[in-house]
């Protein structure tokens, strides 16, 4: 055991335990001076990516417990420490799935809070408490807790989506749960004169539905460039914060320490949020990989992608579509449908932004191995027919080890047999090299890694380069034609050079495609060390 061992935060959602208990906490604080600017925020973030940890920090600034920050960014910042009563609402925490279930909880912890704060609620000369309607309950809580302290109130509302996403498959019950719910925000409104500030997290944004209709008042900092590091980890606060579990890992598995960083950047890097170019690990696998010394897939472990493969069958996009098409701010934020699931994909973070035109466009892709390793079942399934869940299962299994291996003849025999499963039908013989090319990339891409088609080099169109932490594959394909010309192709236009003076080990493979059979025909390597 350790000595002097850091304690990670894992799952921890309460800041006053995460800073008493002696756990490492990435200063966030220093956000807080320009959220003051304004008063009503919306932001939107995966699950497990701190949003409730943000909030409890929040609540315990605005309860001026100095004493929590002493150390932090924000702790000389700030002089007064006022203490405001807090609503802090936690829909996650509710056990109901029902829109009337959640309504219920709701009602019940407002009741619970006003004990807190030793607010006596009017229901009695007007309502029952079973009856009392939600929107004036919260009203009226937020209007006596603000004349009782002379203080105006913050409301911080924590994953307030969790009663629709419950019910999303269902627009009945979506809706039902919308125009259930919808009291309750537009108070945030009609409340204004008693509110000191308010925040609201979610991993949807719904802009399109009426759920906000009557709180129109939110600053949605979402895809705010200057909140783009709010939530999540960048690599400055890794190597600042995490310097002595790095050297721990590098000590035990041998590598050296830039290559610690670089598995780390490949496996749980990746997420952008705004059309800042600036991104964050993702907090929760990043966390448990330091902490367990292993680089497992901890963030998909903790939810499923069902939901992603029902939208994604219903709807007319392919792969492709999801990591090619450029979208607006305002498709990013809308609700998720089945003929439009892009924003669902992004909105869950399994896909993030990778490019922005510099006006309005964003194009997505996948942020990290951890989510493309997640994303296997559920896009590889769609181009074979004819094989079962547990087959597709030890293929991709067996392809990743002989890519990380450097087993180029077990890798190509296992790409033949998937790329054999692909239904005929679906290929276009004028386009069926394009198609085998797109194979080769979803394939790879999916399987965690790193996969660009048709770079342009000073001397041709490299056709594929995958890279790991340890290789760089060059592919070159042909079809009806043979191996040896595609590697030769290789060699003769330099493809490989651009990666040659790097640390890892260059894989040249010429790949012929047989039309008639629909898959690879034949390979040739060459390995430079």
């Amino acid at each position: 055991m350790k000595e002097n061992r850091i304690k990670y935060p894992i799952g921890l959602q309460s800041f006053e335990e995460l800073r008493r208990g002696g756990y490492v906490y990435v200063d966030k604080t220093g956000f807080i001076p320009s959220l003051l600017d304004k008063k009503y925020y919306f932001l939107s973030r995966p699950r497990r990516f701190g949003k409730s940890l943000t909030l409890s920090m929040l609540e315990a600034y605005f309860c001026g417990r100095k004493d929590l920050f002493e150390g932090l960014s924000v702790y000389d910042w700030e002089r007064d420490w006022i203490e405001y009563p807090v609503i802090h609402i936690d829909f996650n925490s509710m056990k109901g799935v029902e829109p009337d279930e959640i309504v219920e909880e709701l009602r019940q912890m407002l009741f619970e809070i006003a004990g807190n704060y030793e607010v006596s609620l009017p229901f009695e000369s007007y309502w029952t408490r079973e009856r009392y309607p939600i929107g004036r309950l919260f009203f009226d809580l937020i209007r006596l807790m603000s004349e009782q302290y002379k203080r105006n109130v913050v409301v911080l509302i924590d994953e307030y989506d969790k009663g629709i996403i419950e019910v999303l498959h269902d627009e009945q019950l979506r809706m039902n749960a919308t125009d259930l719910l919808r009291p309750f925000f537009s108070v945030l409104k009609s409340a204004d004169r008693y509110i000191k500030f308010a925040f609201i997290t979610g991993v949807s944004r719904f802009r399109n539905t009426t759920i906000f209709s009557g709180a129109n008042n939110l600053s949605d900092i979402s895809l705010d460039r200057r909140y783009a590091s709010f939530l999540g980890i960048t690599e400055k606060e890794m190597l600042t914060y995490f310097q002595p579990a790095l050297n721990d890992i590098s000590e035990r598995y041998g590598w050296s320490y830039d290559k610690v960083v670089e598995v780390l950047r490949d496996r749980y890097d990746g997420y952008r949020f705004t059309s800042e170019e600036e991104y964050v690990y993702n907090p929760f696998s990043l966390l448990s990989a330091l902490d367990f010394e292993a680089f497992q897939d901890y963030w998909v472990a903790t939810g499923t992608s069902k939901v992603l493969a029902t939208y994604l069958k219903a709807s007319k996009f392919t792969f492709r579509d999801l990591t090619r098409r450029w979208v607006s701010a305002n498709q990013l934020g809308s609700t998720y449908t089945k003929e439009n699931p892009l924003s669902l994909f992004f909105q869950t973070g399994y896909l993030t932004i990778r490019d922005f035109d510099g006006f309005n466009a964003y194009r997505l892709g996948i942020p990290n191995q951890e989510v493309q390793n997640a994303l296997v079942e559920l896009i590889i399934p769609e181009f074979v027919e004819g094989v079962d869940a547990d087959t597709i299962g030890d293929m991709t299994m067996t392809l990743r080890k002989a890519i990380n291996s450097g087993d180029v003849d077990d890798m190509m025999q296992t790409l033949r047999s998937l790329m054999a499963s692909i239904p005929y039908h679906e290929i276009d013989v004028k386009l069926l090299e394009k198609h085998m090319h797109l194979c080769m990339y979803v394939v790879f891409l999916m399987l965690g890694v790193d996969t660009k088609c048709e770079i342009v080099e000073s001397a041709g169109r490299v056709d594929m380069v995958a890279q790991t932490p340890w290789r760089v594959y060059v592919f070159e394909f042909k079809i009806d034609k043979s191996a040896e010309e595609a590697l030769r192709q290789i060699d003769e236009k330099g493809y490989a050079i651009s990666w040659e003076a790097s640390d890892r080990k260059v894989i040249k493979i010429g790949v012929n495609f047989s039309s008639k059979l629909r898959t690879i025909d034949s390979w040739i390597a060459e390995v430079r060390s």
